[in-house]
């Protein structure tokens, strides 16, 4: 009953007049910086931190929360009507939204992904609420080891999520694992492939890879064809009625929407694994037991709901080793963790038993941002996709300008433009050979967990650190996996031979 009414009051904290204004506020600048290809959300968040200084705890860690929790919702926006991600973990809802806006549905693939992103973002919190109670004894259970093979999961997705053949989205995500190994090793400290460069010492940035691998290629195509991005029919005009058709569509999966939704609450309760993992996974889950996996990548509607509900769900999940061990889930998370020093708060076992109340403040803040979001960007969403009707020669030197921009302001190094553009030749040829972009940007995330958690796990236990129990229930679920498509083929052609 002490739990019950503490949730009350923190509900109840979070519904002040000045709160609610903090968070209007702060809610269209997170969706501005996620829908401008580049302004990530680490971007919005090192802008707010210097304005919490003297706030209250709950009102300036409210103002961080919100801003941030809403950066994919802006970013989906953009990787539908555009094809451009708004930020590194929208890349997977490229695959079927853009597909979905270049044959006229960009109004349903927008209110799908809106409404998933919501609804994910409350789930998430959800999923916070019911475990604080119990959290230390939960994140305990994940160590090196559970993070290693969780990582391993999410390779083994690479040729999932491909959009070509499975041989060539291995060979996609190898490369991506590739470019990931440049500049310092993360444990030894030893630098590697660095050319004598300065700027590769701290190795690719994924701002510039993902824009460049998607961005760029979507340009130039932009360019040649001088048509728009929809078709210019009566058709391709998005309405609110288009729009409500998507948001329908997330009810008519339910279960699709909950399975990538705990996948990305998952996913973020583990520190290491990386916040863009989530939406790739939850895409590859969704493509490996759908009825129709043909369609993926070219349009389906459930690849846009996978990988925007898991999005917005592992924020909530990513809260949970940051309150409870004061260790980041996210690298927003990180920044957050930034915000709470300043403020004189300590994450960890002790903030829970002091300040439980301030935890489920912030739960709700996020729930509610979610909320408050998916309404505004879909009563919105048919003025800001009139944008997909501007023809290619006026609509490209303006995306490539923002995309400049953006890529400059992430870290203010000249360099990254130039980087930009070299990973842009690199998509171009990734999409006109039929190799997967995608793969490569999640072998690129994975790479650091992968190699940091296997260091420390043989450190640690030496070779039997995969005898752990939830060890072994991981390697079951990526056997099972891997496994899938041939278990499901098989279970076809039975129901086939005896029909």
């Amino acid at each position: 009953m002490e739990y019950f009414s503490l949730l009350s009051d923190g509900f109840l904290r979070v519904m002040r007049p000045d709160l609610l204004l903090i968070m209007l506020a702060a809610i269209p600048f997170g969706l501005i910086f996620g829908l401008v290809p580049g302004l990530s959300g680490l971007t919005a968040l090192a802008i707010l931190l210097p304005f919490i200084y003297g706030m209250q705890p709950l009102p300036g860690l409210a103002l961080l929360l919100s801003a941030h929790a809403v950066i994919y919702t802006g970013g989906s926006v953009s990787a539908i009507i555009l094809g451009i991600p708004g930020s590194p973990p929208n890349a997977a809802t490229v695959l079927d939204g853009f597909p979905m806006a270049r044959q006229g549905r960009g109004g349903e693939a927008m209110g799908a992904a809106l409404a998933s992103s919501g609804l994910g973002g409350i789930f998430g919190v959800l999923v916070l609420v019911a475990i604080l109670p119990i959290l230390e004894p939960i994140v305990l259970l994940f160590g090196s080891p559970e993070t290693f093979f969780l990582a391993l999961m999410g390779v083994a997705f690479i040729a999932v999520v491909g959009e070509g053949p499975m041989q060539k989205g291995l060979i996609a995500g190898a490369l991506g694992i590739f470019l990931a190994l440049f500049g310092y090793q993360s444990v030894t400290g030893v630098p590697r492939f660095w050319l004598g460069s300065d700027y590769l010492l701290d190795g690719f940035r994924i701002i510039p890879l993902a824009l460049g691998l998607f961005a760029i290629p979507e340009l130039i195509a932009l360019s040649a064809k001088g048509r728009s991005v929809a078709h210019d029919s009566d058709e391709s005009r998005i309405t609110f009625a288009q729009v409500m058709e998507g948001v329908r569509q997330v009810f008519r999966h339910p279960l699709l929407f909950f399975k990538s939704s705990a996948i990305g609450a998952v996913v973020g309760v583990v520190p290491g694994v990386g916040g863009e993992t989530s939406p790739f996974v939850a895409y590859a889950a969704a493509k490996q037991t759908s009825k129709h996996p043909e369609l993926f990548g070219k349009g389906s509607i459930e690849g846009v709901i996978a990988p925007e509900s898991s999005n917005n769900a592992k924020e909530g999940g990513a809260l949970v080793p940051t309150l409870a061990f004061g260790i980041p889930g996210s690298t927003g998370m990180a920044l957050l963790l930034g915000g709470f020093l300043i403020l004189g708060l300590e994450p960890g076992p002790e903030f829970l038993k002091e300040h439980m109340d301030l935890g489920v403040g912030l739960a709700m803040v996020v729930a509610i941002s979610n909320l408050l979001a998916a309404a505004v960007m879909i009563l919105l969403a048919r003025y800001i996709a009139q944008i997909t009707h501007l023809k290619g020669h006026i609509l490209a030197p303006l995306l490539l300008a923002i995309v400049v921009l953006g890529t400059f302001a992430s870290k203010q190094n000249p360099l990254d433009v130039v980087y930009v553009f070299i990973f842009g030749a690199l998509g171009y040829a990734l999409k006109e050979l039929n190799y997967s972009r995608a793969a490569l940007i999640l072998g690129f995330v994975l790479t650091n967990a992968i190699e940091s958690s296997l260091h420390i796990s043989l450190r640690s236990y030496g070779w039997s650190f995969w005898l752990r129990p939830v060890s072994l229930i991981i390697i079951a679920l990526l056997a099972l996996g891997i496994l899938w498509p041939v278990i499901k083929r098989r279970l076809g052609a039975r129901k086939g031979g005896a029909s």
